[in-house]
């Protein structure tokens, strides 16, 4: 072959290179060349991405036009208070759509139709929306449509104006009515959560086997984990955890193999260790459940007052923080029980001599009657004489 024949080669497949990245990265007229459309690399991955980031977009319409092969659709920081139905076209079932990522738009109601063709999707990213799914807000079955769906992302994703005990009530119901049966992984931190009232929310999710609840305000794991069968992974990271209780402790304990194979991340909680967290001391010694970086929980607060800012798992001494509340209380009772005796025994007398009380009242009152009577003649004024 000649170097002019090679060079000629070598400078055909520079251009078809440059035309294939600009063709690659070329969205349909309707995304208005905000987005970026074509191969890149997702989560060490080469995937065909439609990335509409930050592209301030105020509806979703543009989205029913999405390129057929697309793989992983990243629609974030826009503003679209309510998700239209077919919010990805009637048309098209977009085969290789595995990731739907839609992060702080706003969102604020999404409709019961809005999820059509996404039977292949796995992961479905909603994080820091303003999701209200209470009332008449939301249609249980809002993810009916995601039968292959392993990864559901709810970070800080609810209205602060809803109570999160309501929400999670609802998204029990989303749960049962979307029957997902594939879920694996739920996460649900940064939600104002401080507890959760309808304790058997996961158990309706068959495959599930981590829960994230990190950054909320629990003081206590109340749901139920008995129902859910492959448990993997609780994260309670820097919550308001002060100590666990037996109830909770139990629950674990009566998993299969006591645990075994469960993991538990309590990291930067305020543990307070004084001798309301003995039990949690021992169990954290005996437990087969691997509670993470266990050795370097840290004591918030505690008596004695030593133990503040020391190792949890390293303290042996510990106090009871209400014996004197108690002590006190006992006295304030026997001064309570004396005090009521005393009036009680005040009021017997008073009614075994209530005839002879009543007729030295009704004496003393007539006296006083009387002797105001006879004032009233003496200080009588004398009749002026009249002269004739």
């Amino acid at each position: 072959m000649s170097s002019k024949k090679l060079a000629l080669y070598v400078c055909v497949a520079w251009m078809m290179a440059i035309i294939g990245s600009c063709f690659a990265t070329t969205c349909p007229p309707d995304f208005g060349g905000r987005c970026i459309c074509g191969q890149a690399s997702y989560n060490g991955k080469e995937r065909y991405l439609v990335n509409c980031t930050n592209t301030h977009f105020n509806d979703a319409a543009m989205l029913e036009k999405l390129p057929i092969q697309t793989e992983v659709v990243i629609f974030t920081g826009n503003n679209v208070t309510s998700m239209p139905w077919n919010v990805f076209g009637k048309m098209n079932d977009y085969p290789y759509l595995e990731v739907i990522d839609m992060t702080n738009n706003n969102i604020q109601e999404i409709k019961g139709k809005t999820y059509h063709h996404v039977k292949n999707v796995k992961t479905l990213i909603l994080n820091h929306n303003q999701l209200n799914i209470t009332g008449d807000k939301t249609h249980p079955r809002i993810f009916s449509n995601f039968v292959n769906l392993e990864s559901l992302h709810l970070t800080n994703a609810f209205s602060e104006s809803v109570d999160s005990k309501e929400y999670l009530v609802a998204l029990e119901q989303i749960f049962v009515g979307s029957n997902l049966t594939k879920l694996a992984k739920v996460h649900l931190e940064q939600n104002e959560i401080w507890s959760i009232k309808n304790p058997n929310i996961f158990c309706t999710l068959p495959s599930l086997m981590d829960i994230q609840l990190g950054d909320n305000n629990m003081s206590d794991i109340s749901f139920n984990v008995g129902c859910i069968h492959n448990l993997r992974f609780i994260d309670l990271r820097n919550n308001k955890i002060h100590s666990l209780s037996n109830n909770t402790l139990s629950k674990f304990e009566e998993l299969p193999d006591q645990g075994l194979g469960v993991k538990l991340d309590l990291m930067g909680n305020p543990f307070i260790c004084d001798c309301q967290i003995a039990d949690l001391l021992n169990w954290l010694r005996t437990t087969k459940v691997d509670v993470l970086q266990k050795e370097s929980y840290i004591c918030y607060d505690g008596l004695p007052a030593s133990n503040a800012n020391e190792q949890l798992y390293n303290v042996h001494q510990i106090q009871c923080a209400f014996a004197p509340k108690q002590e006190y209380q006992g006295t304030t009772v026997l001064l309570g029980i004396l005090l009521f005796l005393m009036t009680s025994l005040i009021l017997i007398i008073g009614y075994m001599n209530f005839t002879s009380v009543r007729a030295g009242t009704i004496a003393l009152w007539e006296k006083v009657v009387h002797r105001g009577q006879y004032t009233h003649i003496l200080s009588k004024p004398e009749e002026q004489e009249v002269h004739v």
